[in-house]
Formats: structure tokens, sequence, C-alpha cells
């Protein structure tokens, strides 16, 4: 490990064990270079690369700060509908099901693992668009989160930053129009094998580790929508 990776390295584990957090004002480039026995040009390098993953930023004539992984470019944020007139649909989510799995499926390939927790909801957009999504997670991530049930109906992309110290640095998406499963076709009021929409997600956190795989499904629908991100 050179001492760039290193001195990249410490500062990202101490954000990942909630040493340091969101808003935290970072030693200046001279103590830090102090601290972990390198120049400071090393550190001004260390610094710019974890700026450019988002995870700080560098604030001419206030310091280095630990960003919100709210406002970091890199972010994932659940996608927003806003219709035709510029008007942002209201979402209203439900908790369907929460859910141990042990079964093996491509959840278990990306994150690795033996058993997930697969939490199940809806989301309607107004009455104009219906969403079903199952979010995966590793089981022993899910039980250190440590929340009701309700709290499921928010941003679990927040939650797991806020609590966990994880944020979601980036997302592979992929797209398909085929038959729905049974599942996704009884939260929708589909009948089964009806062609719809589907999106998987995969999502790494620090370190480009994986943390979450969703996978969300939607019925025919003939209005016209942008997407928000």
């Amino acid at each position: 490990m050179t001492k760039l990776e290193m001195v990249s390295e410490r500062i990202t584990s101490e954000i990942e064990r909630g040493t340091l957090r969101e808003g935290d004002l970072l030693p200046s480039e001279e103590k830090l270079a102090e601290q972990h026995g390198v120049s400071v040009g090393t550190v001004q390098k260390a610094l710019a690369r974890l700026a450019h993953l988002g995870l700080i930023s560098r604030e001419h004539g206030r310091g280095t700060f630990v960003k919100s992984s709210g406002v970091a470019p890199a972010d994932i944020r659940y996608m927003r509908f806003r219709d035709d007139d510029g008007r942002d649909l209201v979402q209203y989510v439900h908790v369907s099901s929460i859910r141990r799995v042990k079964k093996k499926g491509p959840w278990s390939e990306f994150l690795g693992g033996e058993t997930f927790v697969r939490i199940e909801r809806t989301i309607n957009m107004e009455t104009r668009l219906a969403i079903y999504a199952e979010f995966y997670l590793r089981e022993e991530e899910f039980l250190r989160l440590g929340v009701p049930r309700g709290a499921l109906e928010n941003n679990l992309r927040s939650l797991l930053d806020k609590r966990l110290a994880l944020p979601t640095l980036r997302a592979d998406q992929w797209i398909r129009f085929v038959p729905l499963p049974p599942a996704a076709a009884r939260a929708l009021g589909i009948k089964t094998g009806k062609p719809g929409f589907v999106m998987e997600l995969r999502c790494y956190t620090l370190r480009d580790q994986p943390l979450s795989y969703q996978v969300v499904y939607s019925g025919p629908f003939s209005e016209r929508f942008v997407v928000v991100r």
C-alpha cells in the first residue's frame, strides 16, 4: 500500500466507523501530514481523491469537511417523477412485507453472504403511477439498522447513511420490459404474466463495496413523466 493509499484508507475508515461524521471539519493538511507521517503533498493528493469520491468537500478559506452524502455528486437517490406541468408527483410508500431470505438469486450473487432481508414496498405516485419494489440487504446490516417498520417507508439509502455511516456512492442500473413475476403483478393489481417495466439497481458504498440490491417493477402506463434524479 502506498502512502497515498494509506492516508485515503485511514480517513475512509474513520468515516465508515462514524468517528468522522457529516459536517465534521478535518484537521489542516499540515496536521494530517504530521499525524500520518507523510508529506503535505501526499495529504493533498489523498484529499483530492476523497473529494472526487464524494466523501469530503474542500472549501477555500474554511477547510475540509466530511460531506453530506445527500448532496454528493455520486449519491444515488430513489428516482422521483414529474408530470408535463413540471409538478413533482407525491409519493405514498407502504411497506407490505419484511422477509428473511436464505434463497439464492441475483441479490446473493451481488451482496455475498448467506442470509438476507427483503423489504417489499409499494409506492404510489398519487393515482397516476404505481411501483412495486424489493430492496435487499445483508441480514447483519438490516439488524444493525434497528429501526421500526414505519421508518422503512422513508428513503432507505438515507437510513443506511445516517444510521450505519454507509452512504450509497454509486449504482449500476439495468432496465428490461418482461412479463412481471407473481408478487409484482399482485402488488400492482395486474394479471400475472403481463409485460411490465423492470429496473435492477446494484448499489455500492465506501471502498466500492456492495451495499444493497433493488428491483423496481411497474405495469404499463400511458402518461409521460420526467424522471428526476
